[in-house]
């Protein structure tokens, strides 16, 4: 995940370019667009990494429930 992930820490811009298609325009156009976007992401992690999404957050679910728990504050 790291090494997938390390090259956006150089990204300081994103600039989103919509031509549009006259279905909406302004705010409600990149809204949509932002929306069909991020709708991709399971998909292009899947295709990048061949891991499906859904397995790697069970597994970060699994590495938070081994950490330690903080213990309880002395009671007075």
């Amino acid at each position: 995940m790291k090494a997938l992930a390390s090259p956006l820490a150089n990204v300081d811009k994103i600039t989103v370019i919509s031509t549009g298609n006259g279905d909406a325009a302004g705010l409600n156009k990149i809204t949509g667009d932002i929306t069909k976007m991020a709708a991709q992401v399971p998909a292009l992690f899947e295709t990048l990494s061949g891991m499906p999404l859904a397995e790697l957050l069970g597994k970060v679910r699994q590495i938070g429930d081994k950490s330690a728990k903080p213990a309880d504050p002395p009671k007075k």
